[in-house]
């Protein structure tokens, strides 16, 4: 009995050291993730000034103290919390690297950095390496940290479309005021110019109110491209990658989140499927970067990293359709308008980005097993690969009415341009390289290697439908969708033939499909028309084509312009900044944020037919 009390006692000690454990564990963790992004924000705010309000060459050793102390403090709140978390239930891989970073983090900070900055007032170069070192790893620290944070919002949140359309909304507002910085730009930028070029950037438009190559400094093009890449593929998905890479799992909520946001169908995996669209678009971009590279003449640039940044900023913006470029005219410049190699480059880009990333997965796969098959043949294996339907209804759909838009793109621009902007390619190759780049970049593309100004009104005609109707989903494009139009065609014909539901390619379309590709129509419709009537309201004088046709740009993600924009009252910039983040993050999407959603309706009245 004694022996029994005694176990007993034992057993009450040991839970009670084990509940002051988690407790001290649980106040750690506190304090660490209090003193963390506290720490952080300071050292990213000095990362801020240091590289937007002074000359970056400026060796300031009062600055890179308190850089180097803050930095110090969060590499020690930073092990603390590891310290804290080893006994988690987290992935043994997940821990391991979790210290290694940690360990690399403590070893810069306390080896490596006093080492060069004890060099700075001597070498010029020691002293870049140490800035660069430096904001490295306070800026991979800080985006660490927010992903933490969008991490744990992602499993708490509500609503999906809300935190997608604010993630957008809020990277806008900073964009803007990293392009409000003065080393940004070459003169003073207003805060509505600095907010349109910021939204044309994340929302991937390319429409411009500045000269973005006189008005901008090189710090100011690096800070456009890093919004047109993030812009493009999500801040979201960036930061998802990051919080699953540092906690080593996802909630279904968030995987949920990034199957809307990536437009895809797959659930399970989604997180490698994030992955493997990151991964995609480094090297499609890359391979564009070298390919641009290679179709340049050095005598253009003073350096070869001015012609390396050239090329890089062209091929990301070209394969996030984003339209922008470091040149005053664009494409338009005389020493890019006849290279019709590297115009060639730059639509492939641009139809790579468009044409949406669960398509090109389903399109390769496909190729995969016929690549495989054809192997086997020649080699007189009996074994070959079954794959039925590889190739889905969306891939299917989507490849074909692309294709059919890029044929009539080119066999319009072909008819109306002969005597208008084709004038100034006498040569075969010219002409056909021109009408196909005319017939690629009104898909959310925005770039231009002729007069916009000078084309006639039939190609503009067949222009704002091109941009309507933009890239597909699950891409960096924009505009309703090439299956949202070519759904609501195929309903149309199976209408006229009297058939009672719509078919393509031995699939049947489901009904809430043809529902959602008219409400998008309509929808457009609506608000496009609106956006045209509040503009001429205080614009009246730029003309209804011109004005439509900035709209049409704007909400469809292009960036193709008649030159109007810049010249356009602050009011109607407010409208093409409403009309740009309308147009990216959907407007179903938007609606969705506002509106309550009926998950299942249990009650039907009765039907009866409308005359139309």
């Amino acid at each position: 009995m004694a022996g029994k009390k005694h176990f007993s006692k034992e057993r009450q000690t040991s839970n009670r050291n084990q509940i002051r454990l988690q407790r001290a564990q649980q106040m750690l963790l506190l304090i660490c993730n209090t003193a963390i992004p506290f720490l952080l924000f300071l050292a990213f705010g000095l990362v801020v000034y240091d590289f937007g309000f002074k000359p970056f060459w400026k060796n300031s050793q009062t600055l890179n103290f308190w850089m180097q102390l803050l930095l110090n403090l969060i590499s020690l709140f930073i092990g603390i919390r590891l310290i804290a978390e080893f006994f988690s239930h987290k992935k043994r891989w997940t821990r391991i690297l979790n210290i290694i970073g940690w360990v690399v983090i403590l070893l810069v900070t306390v080896v490596i950095l006093p080492q060069k900055a004890a060099l700075t007032n001597t070498d010029t170069n020691q002293f870049l390496i140490y800035k660069i070192i430096l904001y490295t790893v306070i800026v991979f620290a800080f985006i660490t940290e927010v992903s933490y944070l969008l991490q744990f919002i992602y499993n708490r949140t509500v609503n999906p479309a809300l935190l997608f359309v604010a993630s957008f909304a809020a990277f806008i507002f900073i964009g803007a005021f990293l392009l409000k910085l003065p080393n940004a730009t070459t003169k003073e930028l207003s805060l509505l110019d600095a907010i349109f070029t910021s939204t044309s950037a994340v929302c991937v438009t390319g429409l411009i109110v500045v000269d973005t190559a006189t008005h901008f400094t090189p710090f100011g093009h690096f800070i456009i491209l890093m919004l047109i890449q993030i812009g493009a593929l999500g801040i979201m998905t960036f930061a998802s990658l990051l919080a699953y890479a540092f906690a080593g799992s996802s909630s279904l909520r968030s995987e949920l989140a990034l199957r809307d946001m990536m437009s895809t169908q797959q659930v399970n995996n989604i997180i490698q499927f994030v992955y493997k669209v990151v991964l995609v678009t480094l090297i499609f971009e890359f391979f564009g970067a070298l390919s641009i590279y290679l179709s340049l003449s050095d005598d253009l640039f003073e350096r070869k990293i001015d012609k390396a940044f050239f090329s890089i900023f062209h091929s990301v913006s070209a394969f996030c359709n984003a339209g922008f470029s470091t040149l005053t005219n664009g494409l338009y410049e005389p020493v890019i308008r006849f290279n019709y190699v590297i115009q060639f480059f730059i639509a492939l880009l641009i139809i790579l980005g468009g044409i949406g990333f669960p398509i090109f997965f389903n399109l390769y796969k496909f190729l995969k097993f016929k690549l495989i098959n054809l192997i086997s043949f020649i080699l007189k294996k009996p074994k070959r690969l079954y794959f039925p339907k590889v190739i889905g209804l969306n891939s299917q759909l989507a490849l074909v009415v692309s294709g059919i838009l890029l044929i009539i793109g080119f066999i319009a621009y072909w008819l109306f341009e002969q005597s208008a902007t084709l004038t100034q390619h006498p040569t075969i190759v010219g002409k056909i390289m021109t009408c196909f780049f005319g017939s690629v970049t009104p898909r959310t593309a925005g770039y231009n290697t002729v007069d916009l100004t000078a084309l006639t009104l039939p190609t503009m005609m067949v222009y704002l439908l091109l941009m309507w109707i933009g890239a597909s989903p699950g891409s960096t494009g924009g505009g309703i969708r090439t299956t949202t139009i070519g759904v609501a065609v195929l309903n149309m014909v199976s209408i006229l033939r009297g058939k009672d539901r719509s078919e393509f390619y031995r699939y049947e379309i489901s009904h809430q499909s043809v529902r959602r590709a008219f409400a998008l129509i309509l929808l457009s419709f609506l608000f496009i028309g609106m956006s045209i009537f509040l503009i001429s309201v205080n614009d009246s004088d730029k003309g209804l084509i011109k004005i439509a046709f900035e709209v049409f740009s704007a909400y469809s993600t292009v960036g193709l312009s008649l030159g109007i924009t810049p010249v356009l009252s602050p009011s109607s910039k407010i409208v093409l900044i409403i009309s740009m983040f309308i147009g990216r993050v959907g407007l179903i999407t938007l609606l969705a944020v506002f509106i309550r959603q009926s998950k299942h309706l249990y009650y039907r009245y009765p039907k009866e037919e409308v005359i139309f």
